[in-house]
């Protein structure tokens, strides 16, 4: 007995020392190892100049120490297009339009500031097309939250409830609501983009819906005087006008049962929430996302990143099992790949994803039949198209979820006018300096910014990775990120719409395709039998 006792504590003890020392090692991971060897090209605002919302000045490879503290590697700024809805001038425009409920608007680093502890970075590797006002709030028993307002001129609005670490509980989209009498949602089929009157009246509920649900509603599934945050999001405003689409901000109520209401101040006073006009906690811890990447199984020049000359983008289902997969393969079972979401994601959009590396490739090319999407940016006033595959499309570059930062993204109507003879696109993503000469829409390419990394400090200035995204689909369209419902089943759901990428390895390589590009030489990587999808390296 007294033997059994003592062999107890000390596996106790062994257990202890592995964990002290496990957790030691993590806690120093992502420092900041200085310059050397890491990309300095780019800058990290506009024209240099301080955003709206300030923030510290970055060093040469985008270091920065925010305000709590937070060291990140912020991403170079992307090339300036004409459709950017955010520009020099627009970031100012925006940053003025805030209320005590809605804080402002918030989107990748440098935009509006280069604080990584502030408001204004949304860092849940969000869509540069898209700016996010988020509102957190807690709903007293007894009461409910009535927002007013007019249907924005945009593509797509929603508003989403979120959970404090990012889980979306519920949504309502711009076509579910409902108008107020006498107006009419420009969202809806047959109705003129640019009506007059367009106002609506929405309601956010403590609790779940009921088997029924009330229409205009929007529930916390929380119960009263939870933290709760929702996103309103504002995807491609006519023209860029200003990120609310050319509206006010809706305003708040806070309706009592017992026939009370409290408005502006007051409401706000009534619903305030820790996390108000504050940065949100990111999805990843960026000392255990550097930790997994240099376990001992793991490539550490590539981290997450497998090698391929040709491979599929892949579904995104959850972080707990997009963990599992990158780091852990075997314990990646199929029924953890729960369609929930996360990274604070929209529930009207389905996301793929591919990791990539500069050790593998210094060019990749992204090719897939393009759905169709309608055209909003030049203010077309005639009705949305409801016979479109989807409402929106986009593929972005993105540094690690640890850091949660975008570089560049790319939009349908950007990339649509690009495609070739069968439809498809051609989408290049590297650095500027490996942009091949032939990259640009003369040739039918578009190019996408690659990034300086993963935005850790002492991380991989290798990194890379990419983001498609299919918001609102079309239930008539059976190919979109939606028709995906288990791992490894993408080119059977989605097939000629399924992106795939081809590592060129260099921009030679793909210069010598010549302008127009040869899509046929890029297209005969992957539909060549010999080719399989995941390989080791050459020797």
């Amino acid at each position: 007995m007294h033997h059994n006792i003592k062999r107890l504590i000390l596996g106790a003890g062994i257990i202890l020392l592995g964990t002290s020392t496990l957790l030691v090692w993590v806690n120093h991971q992502a420092k900041d190892t200085g310059v050397s060897g890491r990309p300095t090209y780019g800058q990290y605002t506009f024209n240099n100049s301080s955003p709206p919302r300030g923030g510290p000045s970055a060093r040469a490879d985008g270091f920065v120490v925010g305000t709590q503290n937070s060291q990140v590697i912020l991403p170079v700024m992307p090339p300036s297009r004409p459709m950017d809805i955010h520009t020099p001038e627009t970031v100012i425009r925006n940053a003025a339009i805030s209320s005590c409920f809605w804080p402002g608007p918030k989107s990748r680093p440098g935009f509006y500031t280069t604080d990584p502890d502030d408001y204004g970075i949304e860092n849940q590797l969000p869509d540069t097309m898209n700016t996010f006002s988020t509102a957190w709030f807690r709903i007293p028993d007894g009461a409910k939250i009535i927002l007013k307002g007019q249907f924005p001129h945009e593509r797509h609005w929603s508003f989403t409830t979120y959970s404090t670490n990012g889980v979306p509980r519920d949504s309502l989209d711009d076509i579910e609501i409902n108008p107020d009498s006498g107006s009419s949602n420009p969202f809806r089929h047959g109705i003129q983009r640019d009506v007059k009157q367009r106002n609506y009246t929405i309601k956010i509920s403590n609790g779940r819906p009921s088997r029924i649900p009330t229409a205009n509603t929007v529930y916390t599934y929380s119960s009263a005087n939870t933290a709760i945050g929702m996103h309103m999001r504002n995807y491609v405003p006519d023209r860029s006008q200003d990120y609310l689409g050319s509206v006010a901000l809706p305003t708040m109520e806070l309706h009592f049962d017992d026939g009370r209401v409290l408005t502006g101040n007051p409401a706000c006073a009534a619903t305030t929430a820790p996390l108000r006009g504050k940065q949100v906690p990111l999805a990843v811890n960026p000392k255990v996302w550097q930790a997994l990447n240099r376990l001992p199984w793991i490539d550490r020049s590539a981290g997450a990143a497998q090698y391929f000359d040709h491979a599929p983008m892949e579904m995104f289902f959850n972080r707990q099992y997009l963990i599992l997969k990158t780091f852990f393969s075997p314990l990646a079972l199929d029924n953890f790949a729960v369609q929930k979401g996360g990274f604070w994601s929209n529930l009207s959009t389905r996301y793929g994803y591919k990791f990539l590396s500069q050790s593998h490739g210094k060019v990749y090319a992204i090719r897939g039949k393009m759905p169709t999407t309608p055209k909003t940016w030049s203010g077309n006033n005639t009705p949305m198209d409801q016979d479109a595959d989807m409402r929106y499309w986009s593929i972005c570059s993105v540094m690690a979820p640890a850091t949660g930062m975008t570089v560049d993204c790319l939009f349908d109507e950007a990339v649509a006018p690009l495609v070739d003879k069968k439809g498809n696109f051609t989408v290049v993503v590297s650095r500027a300096i490996d942009r091949p000469s032939n990259a640009i829409d003369k040739c039918g390419v578009a190019w996408l910014e690659w990034g300086n990394g993963d935005g850790i400090p002492g991380g991989s200035s290798n990194y890379g990775a990419i983001i498609n995204r299919h918001t609102t689909v079309n239930p008539q369209f059976k190919y979109s990120w939606f028709a995906v419902n288990t791992p490894r089943t993408e080119q059977q759901a989605m097939g000629a719409y399924l992106p795939q990428v081809i590592n060129i390895h260099n921009k030679s390589k793909f210069e010598s395709l010549g302008c127009p590009v040869d899509v046929n030489k890029i297209d005969s990587f992957y539909e060549s039998p010999q080719m399989t999808h995941e390989q080791k390296p050459r020797t």
